[in-house]
Parts: C-alpha cells; structure tokens; sequence
C-alpha cells in the first residue's frame, strides 16, 4: 500500500517518490494558503476597520468644528460634511504604514505558528514513508537516522518557504532544501534488501 502509517508495510522507490511528491503538494498548498491568510486577509480586514474608524474619528471632529465655527452664520451642512469627509481621508492615509505595521505585527506569530505546524506534519508523514522505505531495503543505524534528518531539513524547508519568499531568503536557504534531499537520496534509491534466512 502507497500511503499508510503502518511501519511494518514496506514501500518501494516508485511507492516512496508518490509519498515525496504527494506531501510536498499538499504540505506546501497548506503552508502557502495558511500564510497567505495571515498575512493578507486578516490583516487587510484588520486594516480597513481601523482606518474607518481613523477617518471617521477624523471626520466627526472636522465637521463639529466647522459647525462651531459657522455659529451665528449660515451653515452649509453639506459641503462641510464633504470637506469633512475628506479630512478623514487624509487622516486615514496619513496612519496607513503605522496602521499596517500594528495589523501585521498582530498576525506574524499565528502565521509562523501555522508554519511551523505544517513543517511537523509534513516531517512526520514523510518520515513514516522514508522509514517503510528503509524497512524495504533492509537498512538501518546511523545511514537511516541521517536520512530521517535530511526529511524533516527537507519539509521545514518546503513548509517554510512561504515565509522565506515573503522576505526573500528562498534563495539563500534553499541549500536546507538540497541538503536534505540529499541525505535522503541513500535510503529512497537503495534496492530491495534481502533478509538473512538462517535454516535450521
């Protein structure tokens, strides 16, 4: 059986490539999707409430003080109210970066938090195929505990490469990424083992 969390089921090079890719795809479109919801949506709708509420704070006091300061003359409500609204506007870009920075900072730490929760799955699975695989081939010690090491380098860097690229370091951590491919490579191409039959 391709996919299964059963240690004893053995899985064949063809079998572990499918898990590989499988996982990849998923964990990735996970990562992606979760950081790009903490990091946009939330903070976005985070930051059209405050800057409503920035411009209509703004905009109220702009338009008492027009009202107080057309006291005993004619009061045109309807151009103070646009020149008003307006006031608000201005008062609403001028906190934008603040306003943006403070939605952000908010929402950062779910955003990794969600990561980092990605990289464990997406390690765990891909471990529990990498181990059927070296059941498969008859390995074991320190060959396949290194390999095991490369497949969690390998799904942290998958998981993560959405923050990476958000702050452009996919290219100068991408060496985790090949690192770990890399020393999973022994145990993902080793043959069939065979097992020792000793007759008696």
């Amino acid at each position: 059986m391709t996919f299964s969390l059963d240690l004893t089921k053995p899985l064949s090079r063809v079998g572990f490539l499918v898990n590989l890719v499988f996982l990849s795809v998923v964990f990735s479109g996970l990562s992606w999707l979760s950081f790009g919801y903490m990091t946009h949506t939330l903070p976005q709708g985070a930051i059209q409430a405050e800057e409503q509420a920035i411009a209509q704070k703004a905009q109220d006091q702009a338009f008492t003080k027009a009202k107080a300061a057309a006291k005993g003359k004619v009061f045109d409500e309807k151009s103070a109210l646009a020149e008003a609204k307006q006031v608000g506007l201005a008062a609403a870009a001028k906190d934008h970066e603040k306003t943006k920075h403070h939605a952000e900072a908010l929402w950062a730490p779910f955003a990794i938090f969600l990561l980092i929760i990605s990289a464990i799955f997406f390690a765990g699975f891909l471990s529990i195929a990498l181990q059927r695989r070296a059941n498969e081939a008859a390995k074991n010690g320190l060959l396949v505990f290194i390999a095991h090491l490369g497949a969690w380098a390998l799904a942290t860097f998958i998981a993560f490469e959405p923050f990476l690229s958000h702050h452009g370091l996919t290219r100068a951590w991408s060496v985790a990424g090949f690192a770990g491919l890399a020393l999973i490579l022994p145990i993902a191409i080793a043959g069939v083992g065979q097992a020792d039959d000793h007759g008696h």
